[in-house]
């Protein structure tokens, strides 16, 4: 194989991954890809290792009775250089990072280099500290994001199509048909993240690059979190606006439904009741909580199979090939409260993610200098709304009678 076209098909496919409208099933394809071509450069750069190793032991014996060997041939290899320079213009930046970091100087991390690191497309395993669990989910890199930093915005506003007219036939002489389309727009507002997190001082004496994933572990993922928790339940008042709480004239009453029990109908339920009138959508997504994703595989047909195909990759997947993703900001079926939200199905392009300022790092070493623990604080100023009318459909728990009546409002633990 070509380490050259290797590298060029990871960096088409880490493009396609970054666009809005690629899918959560794309993208777990393009993740298992991503991974195995690592894997697969890796092992041939060790064979490129071993065999220069090789010739430059056999260099080093006499050769032809002691007479002088010929000039070897050297040839240019571009896409090894740019590389090679990529490579280290990388290593620099993060020994900057690094450095800032560990002087106590504020340094700020850009959001699109979270996105490429964070994630399981660039993840880089640790030799000295074993990682949990994955704890902050993936919806934050799915929505639509637009880059607001350096602008000095307070806000912005989205607009989006609603209804198209339709013609009419006309009598000779008279006024054409009113076919005006109509439109609106989502307010989206800047409000400020912030996330404080201590460390141990043994981590000061990692190298640069474990150094800096350790400290962006720590408090970038905890903004990620609450990201993600707002553009789910963000109730719009000096927070992001959430799906779940989004105003009726970009999600009406009608894409709010209540589903009892989880059975052999409720993604048909779901899938034909969502979108317009002309088309079944195929690029739509479900979010769901882990627990409930088992309560679709629990589900058997009348011959005692199961009635949901469940293809799993990580917190992504398929069911019946309907793409899905995982969130815990979500409850489980079993858990939530009658009336409450506990599955949403749209298109994520159809959420817009307004980022105003890159994420702020500072240090301390001050608050327990006894302990030998150190403190960072790391703040980002984004906003966010749905952005798309009735681009996505919310499931309710069914609600009694009396439930209905004061159950109306979604649930505040994700806010």
């Amino acid at each position: 194989m070509n380490i050259k076209k290797l590298l060029e098909e990871r960096a088409a496919l880490l493009a396609e991954a970054a666009k809005a409208e690629t899918t959560a099933e794309r993208l777990a394809e393009i993740r298992a890809r991503v991974e195995a071509i690592n894997y697969t450069v890796t092992e041939l750069r060790k064979d490129e290792a071993e065999a220069k190793a090789k010739e430059e032991r056999d260099a080093a014996r006499p050769a032809n009775g002691g007479a002088p060997a010929p000039t070897p041939v050297v040839v240019h290899d571009d896409a090894k250089v740019d590389a090679q320079k990529r490579a280290a213009a990388n290593a620099e930046a993060v020994e900057k990072r690094a450095k800032a970091l560990k002087s106590g100087t504020k340094t700020t991390l850009e959001h699109r280099a979270v996105a490429s690191t964070s994630t399981a497309l660039g993840t880089v395993a640790s030799g000295d500290i074993t990682p949990a669990f994955e704890q902050v989910g993936t919806v934050d890199k799915l929505v639509n994001t637009v880059h607001l930093e350096g602008t000095g915005a307070e806000s912005y506003e989205k607009p989006f199509a609603k209804t198209i007219g339709e013609g009419d036939i006309t009598a000779e002489g008279a006024d054409y048909a009113d076919a005006e389309p109509t439109f609106d727009y989502a307010p989206i507002n800047k409000v400020k993240i912030t996330a404080y997190a201590e460390v141990n001082e043994e981590v000061e004496k990692l190298p640069a690059a474990r150094y800096v994933a350790e400290v962006e572990g720590a408090v970038v993922g905890a903004l990620r979190k609450k990201t993600i928790a707002q553009i789910l339940h963000g109730s719009g008042k000096n927070q992001l606006v959430g799906i779940i709480n989004a105003p009726e004239n970009i999600i009406d009453t009608k894409q709010r439904k209540t589903i009892a029990a989880i059975d052999e109908n409720t993604l048909d339920d779901i899938i034909f009741d969502y979108g317009g009138d002309e088309n079944v959508e195929s690029d739509a997504v479900l979010l769901l909580n882990k627990l409930t994703l088992k309560e679709f595989a629990k589900v058997k047909g009348s011959d005692k199979k199961r009635a949901y195909e469940i293809v799993i990759r990580g917190n992504s997947g398929t069911i019946n090939g309907v793409p899905f993703v995982c969130t815990a900001k979500l409850p489980a079926f079993k858990t939530v409260t009658a009336g409450n939200v506990y599955m949403i199905y749209g298109k994520l392009a159809g959420y817009e993610l307004a980022v105003f300022a890159d994420i702020e790092v500072a240090k301390s070493t001050d608050y327990k200098f006894k302990q030998g623990v150190i403190a960072f604080k790391a703040s980002q100023f984004v906003g966010g709304s749905p952005a798309m009318f009735n681009g996505f459909i919310t499931v309710q728990k069914e609600a009694g009678a009396e439930a209905a009546k004061t159950n109306t409002e979604t649930p505040k633990a994700g806010n």
